[in-house]
């Protein structure tokens, strides 16, 4: 197994274990009504991987100028808002996050690395169980995909994009939970921008652009409420 997918599946593992650990951390007092404050000022930060899912681009390319794939790499996530009560929270998020550019380029450059930021305003439905948060973040904002060429040259796609952020959550100690979530970005870029030096042109993508494409983040998820 390479390098990199061993720290993938390392990465893949660390939701599952983030709570596990948070389980076990809150278990001693399971009999006894939990004292937690989920109301106030929250953060958050997420860590883990990233992948690619086809959007009006591929994540694979099979052809004479362009083969290869966008593989899954790293991401990261961090919001901060306020919980308003026990079943909702609303704030901002910001999104990060790397894709692994496997590809064969004829005649030129091949691809150096590729990458997303995201901005977005988040509402946070939470169902509350005894620890628990079950919450489902819906979050519309705005996006920006850049595959860059190991000369300089890049190709990128910027514009609408909608966040969709299940995630669950178990506090383990009064103020900060511990927890495994998942974005999963999906963008409205309408054209693909292709920057030469110093001109730039754009147009609808094609069959050799690698953007836009949707983009999905997991890992894991640690946060508390202040004030």
């Amino acid at each position: 197994m390479s390098s990199r997918l061993r720290h993938f599946a390392l990465v893949s593992w660390l939701p599952a274990a983030a709570l596990a650990g948070g389980v076990v951390l809150a278990s001693a007092d399971a009999h006894a009504k939990p004292d937690i404050r989920r109301k106030g000022g929250q953060w958050g930060v997420m860590l883990g991987g990233s992948a690619c899912v086809p959007g009006k681009a591929k994540c694979t390319r099979d052809g004479v100028d362009i083969d290869g794939r966008t593989r899954p790499s790293f991401g990261l996530g961090a919001e901060l808002g306020y919980r308003f009560n026990k079943w909702v929270y609303a704030g901002a998020a910001y999104n990060f996050g790397l894709f692994d550019t496997d590809y064969e380029v004829s005649g030129g450059s091949t691809y150096k690395h590729a990458y997303q930021h995201s901005v977005f305003g988040e509402v946070r439905p939470i169902a509350p169980v005894w620890r628990f948060d079950f919450g489902l973040g819906l979050a519309p904002g705005f996006s920006r995909q850049v595959f860059k060429y190991d000369n300089g040259d890049k190709d990128y796609s910027q514009g609408f994009a909608f966040k969709f952020s299940p995630v669950i959550d178990i506090y383990v100690s009064r103020r900060i939970f511990l927890g495994a979530k998942m974005d999963l970005i999906l963008n409205a870029h309408g054209k693909t921008c292709h920057e030469r030096g110093s001109t730039t042109t754009c147009a609808k993508a094609d069959d050799r652009d690698l953007a836009p494409v949707h983009q999905i983040l997991f890992g894991l998820h640690i946060g508390g409420t202040f004030l």
